[in-house]
């Protein structure tokens, strides 16, 4: 593990006189199209106190283990054992209203995908009342979350799935989101000693 520069790579062994990063590192919170802009490319970052060095920099979305182990559970093959890959858990059918109003007043009716398989569980509680999980768990899909942002970005795009699609953020990291500070640069990073 490691980053690599234009002079060369730096390991984990503190080779090249810079420090290990981690230290003081800051976590923050970045919208849903800009991490996933980020995390189709590579990019290169400048470190503030790193001489000017240029370090590419590769971002990645990390679902829990939870969430891959069920939808290891609901699709039984390779895909969510591989890295990098996000399930989305929805069920056909289940709809939430539009924040947004349309020009006629009626509320879209959107179909929400869920990061965490018990956030769509409480909704759907939620609009049936008496379902129990068992009741409910057939009915659970999964689908990728990079598979679907390409379907919803490709210009001409034929899949109708993905045109009232919301992805409904997790609680908790609405919450987290509001409490961390908005003071990054994209690009930048700093090295700590």
């Amino acid at each position: 593990c490691g980053a690599e520069w234009e002079g060369g790579t730096i390991g984990e062994d503190g080779q090249d006189d810079v420090p290990d990063a981690w230290g003081q590192a800051k976590i923050v919170t970045l919208p849903l199209d800009v991490v996933m802009q980020l995390s189709v490319k590579k990019t290169q970052s400048v470190a503030q106190n790193g001489k000017g060095k240029k370090f590419d920099t590769y971002y990645q979305v990390i679902p829990s283990t939870e969430d891959l182990n069920a939808a290891l559970r609901i699709e039984n093959g390779p895909r969510y054992s591989e890295r990098g890959r996000v399930p989305l858990f929805y069920i056909d059918g289940l709809t939430i209203p539009s924040s947004a109003n349309e020009p006629d007043g009626d509320a879209t009716a959107m179909t929400p995908v869920y990061f965490r398989i018990k956030d769509l569980v409480s909704e759907y509680q939620k609009q049936y009342p008496n379902t129990t999980y068992e009741e409910i768990a057939p009915k659970i899909k999964v689908r990728e979350l990079n598979e679907t942002f390409r379907a919803m970005i490709r210009p001409g795009a034929k899949d109708e799935s993905v045109r009232n699609m919301v992805f409904v953020p997790i609680p908790e990291s609405v919450e987290k989101a509001k409490e961390c500070s908005r003071n990054y640069k994209l690009g930048e990073m700093i090295l700590t000693k």
